[in-house]
């Protein structure tokens, strides 16, 4: 606010902040790619500030707006009527030179698609962490049935219910939990919802942000984990209140009772060898345990690590995707070949098409009504020939000056229009005399772009239709937005590509994303139309391109066969070269360059929330290593206080344990990668399902590392921490009666 701003030489002072609905997503034409936040914005002046700007040159392009009364119009219906205006308006001498509906306009709908995709990546994140948080829970709770088991043993012999010992026990934990939560979800409003605002007001134009209270996020965030705490240490409690007091005092609670038979080690191991290998064998199932932990908390932090190259993979192959350097769409068919008075002659159509139709319309009327005057006045003059007299000749002379007053009116009319089109009457003449040679009724002649683009560059140009269908997903996943692609049969862009003869080929993540089985009929919907496809997948013979290709493709006298166009149809052209095209015929060019914005949007948009999710993972994966191995270490106080009384020092007991639950870390830490790559192949693909296209899962080398490397890190921390609960193993540990 207050800020200036320099536009076209003059000097604006802003003096509010405001957004638009059609423009919460900035994409300064409808066709292109990705959003533009740093080149393109909207703004609203005064009507000084306005008339300011067209002084200095600019050129106002009128957008108009327009609602149903029935807002729950069918979209075929609501297309066909939006068709019918369009006709309306042209034959009322307007130009129309694009419509846009609501469904298609990305600058409606592209943000909040973007957040139902967001939204969707959030509930699989809070989804993982309550399965850990269950996980947790279930690890204290053995843990502290196994602390407590001589204290239970003694309870339940003394005479106490196992109703009683049950509710105590689940007391605490319950409490906790249920005050946690709720701190928890208080604590996450009141300073997580700054950083998401930032996240999306950096990337989109939305109205003011406002916290308002969601039972469905309390129930999620609050009740749901609190309640998995306490249905969980229940069951636990419940599971292990089945043994006897007995088995409790002798802390056999949680495996087998009796005395276990050692394992027989060849002696051929060295001491320090077969030590570690029997603190293995021993405490198998915490290692065991331990190894799920791992895999958990590795699965949250490579999840957070590998969302970024997994988008950055997939604009990278959208990129290698294009198959030429330029890949133009266009409103309605335009040829780029033609001769200087044919391109001459569609541009001065072109011209006369750009201003006020009524002007034209109104020339034309005065043409007509003097071809009417001098027709009359011919005829009048060929009475006065065939039989003169004072009647005849007074009406010839009549005749004629009709014929100059009709005359003059059409110079006037040509006047006007001259000036409308900036120039002199002859010119206008000759514009309006060049156009008329154009068969605007005949369908089948397509108009010829104006500017001419060289021989070389449209030799090399190759025309293509395209259109878009919808795909039922299923499962209330929303639709699939398929563009089928007409193309040449023997097309030097779309190379290795056979179609033809009715073949129809699909991408490569159409079949990855849905798995279609040779022989199964597809079913599209066009929605515009309300008109159902069916096309045959007939096999792996019928697959082209990358796992990003989510089109379909069949020669273009199939294209314009299963749609009823005209055989010569097409809407678009690729190219290796730049082409200028004409601008009321132009809809979008994408570029190589369209591809890798998308990268660096999504690097732009997902940088903050990738921090936020690492640093979280690395917070559970320090919880996770300390709760885990520190069952290790309370499960073997007993033998480190007789390893004491033995002499041992602290730093060789440290040596002996710590390290056989580093070599178990290092382990899990590897051997867990290929189970968490394969679960996050999964979760990426229900998550992603409801997006459009096809994202792989793409796990880099260095992302593996990192997960490693961080996991490790993390773990040497928690190992300092067990070398002092080692130290305060006491030595009366060993003295300790246990039958």
């Amino acid at each position: 606010m207050g800020d200036k701003v320099e536009l076209e030489g003059r000097t604006y002072t802003i003096c509010g902040i405001m957004t638009q609905p059609d423009s919460q997503a900035l994409f300064l034409n409808n066709s292109d790619f990705t959003v533009n936040t740093i080149t393109y914005g909207v703004a609203e002046v005064t009507d000084a500030g306005f008339a300011a700007l067209e002084d200095a040159g600019g050129a106002p392009a009128y957008t108009y707006s327009f609602a149903f009364t029935d807002r729950d119009l069918p979209t075929a219906d609501r297309i066909d009527a939006e068709q019918d205006m369009v006709e309306a308006l042209t034959d009322a001498d307007a130009r129309v030179d694009d419509l846009i509906d609501a469904d298609s306009n990305q600058g409606i709908g592209y943000a909040r698609d973007d957040v139902d995709g967001d939204s969707m990546m959030w509930m699989t994140l809070l989804n993982i962490i309550i399965v850990i948080m269950a996980f947790v829970f279930v690890v204290l709770t053995d843990a502290t049935i196994e602390e407590e088991s001589a204290i239970i043993g003694t309870l339940l012999a003394s005479g106490y219910r196992r109703r009683e010992i049950v509710l105590h026990y689940l007391a605490l934990p319950a409490i906790v939990g249920v005050v946690a939560a709720l701190l928890g979800t208080a604590l996450g409003v009141a300073f997580f919802t700054e950083p998401m605002r930032g996240l999306y007001y950096g990337s989109y134009s939305l109205p003011p942000f406002q916290v308002y209270w969601s039972w469905e996020i309390f129930v999620k965030c609050a009740v749901v984990p609190a309640a998995a705490l306490i249905l969980i240490t229940l069951v636990g409690l419940l599971r292990k209140m089945g043994k006897t007091p007995l088995q409790f005092l002798r802390h056999e609670a949680s495996g087998k009772s009796g005395t276990k038979r050692g394992l027989q080690l060849p002696e051929r191991m060295g001491f320090v060898s077969r030590f570690r290998l029997r603190i293995f064998l021993r405490n198998l199932g915490n290692f065991a345990t331990l190894f799920v932990g791992i895999a958990f908390a590795s699965l949250l932090l490579l999840f957070g690590l590998a969302i970024l190259p997994t988008m950055t993979h997939y604009a990278d192959n959208l990129e290698t995707s294009l198959v030429a350097e330029h890949q133009y769409t266009l409103k309605a068919p335009l040829e780029l070949e033609g001769t200087a008075e044919e391109r001459g002659q569609w541009a001065a159509l072109e011209r006369l098409q750009s201003i006020d139709g009524a002007l034209l319309s109104a020339a034309q009327d005065a043409d007509d009504e003097l071809d009417d005057a001098a027709d009359a006045a011919q005829t009048a003059a060929d009475a006065a020939t065939a039989s003169p007299s004072a009647e005849s000749l007074a009406a010839a002379q009549d005749a004629l000056a009709k014929v100059q007053d009709k005359k003059d009116a059409l110079y006037a009319r040509l006047d006007d229009l001259a000036d409308a089109l900036g120039c002199d009457r002859d010119e206008a003449i000759d514009l309006i005399d060049k156009a008329s040679k154009i068969d605007t009724d005949n369908d089948d002649i397509h108009p010829i772009n104006t500017t001419d683009n060289g021989a070389g560059a449209i030799a090399q140009a190759e025309k293509y239709a395209v259109y878009q269908l919808q795909y039922d997903r299923g499962e209330g996943n929303g639709t699939e937005a398929i563009s089928v692609y007409g193309i040449s049969s023997h097309s030097r862009y779309w190379k290795d590509l056979n179609v033809g003869d009715g073949r129809v080929v699909f991408g490569g993540g159409l079949l990855d994303k849905f798995g279609w089985s040779e022989g199964q009929k597809v079913e599209l919907r066009d929605k515009y139309e309300a008109r159902d496809y069916s096309l045959e997948y007939a096999g792996k013979d019928c697959i082209w391109g990358s796992k990003s290709d989510m089109n379909i493709y069949m020669s273009i006298d199939d294209f314009n066969e299963l749609f009823d166009n005209d055989a010569a149809y097409f809407n678009g052209y690729v190219s290796d070269e730049k082409l200028d095209l004409d601008a009321r015929y132009f809809a979008g060019d994408t570029t190589p360059d369209d591809m890798r914005a998308v990268g660096d949007q999504f690097i732009g948009m997902m940088s903050k929330m990738i921090g936020m999710m690492v640093g979280l993972a690395v917070f559970i994966f320090l919880l996770f290593m300390y709760l885990l191995t520190k069952a290790v270490i309370d499960h073997s106080a007993r033998s480190i206080s007789y390893m004491k009384v033995f002499g041992y020092r602290d730093s060789e007991i440290s040596h002996l344990y710590i390290r056989s639950i580093t070599l178990c870390v290092a382990a899990s830490l590897v051997l867990s990668l290929p189970v968490i790559i394969g679960s996050l192949t999964a979760i990426f693909r229900s998550m992603l399902l409801a997006y459009n296209g096809n994202i792989e899962i793409y796990v880099p080398a260095w992302s593996m590392a990192a997960c490693v490397g961080i996991g490790f890190a993390t773990y040497l921390v928690v190992a300092l921490l067990h070398a002092r609960s080692i130290k305060r193993v006491s030595l009366a540990e060993a003295l300790k009666v246990q039958e």
